[in-house]
């Protein structure tokens, strides 16, 4: 796979033709001076997204990983993460030759 291009999954329901589905993208905010250093997230995380810093901290070492669970942002005692997709990027038409 190159290192650009997207994973993707060919699914479909019964019944109907296989579509190709884009796998999706998550950003993990860490809001630093509302987290107390618990490693709840790390400990957490189906994905191992964070490891944790010399001060016991979270640092999202694998952000690509991020399925989008939502365990981390739901058990943060401190509600000092979040967790939400990535902006896509879409073609758009390019308007430079206009008349």
């Amino acid at each position: 796979m190159a290192a650009n291009s997207l994973p993707t999954a060919i699914t479909a329901p019964p019944g109907e033709e296989a579509t190709e589905k884009k796998r999706k993208y998550f950003d993990i905010d860490i809001y630093r001076d509302w987290c107390k250093s618990c490693g709840i997230c790390a400990a957490l995380c189906p994905k191992h997204c964070f490891t944790r810093d010399d001060t016991g901290g979270p640092l999202v070492v694998d952000p690509d990983s991020c399925i989008g669970c939502g365990w981390c942002e739901i058990h943060c005692p401190d509600f000092a993460i979040s967790v939400h997709p990535r902006p896509t990027i879409t073609p758009t038409s390019d308007n430079s030759e206009a008349d």
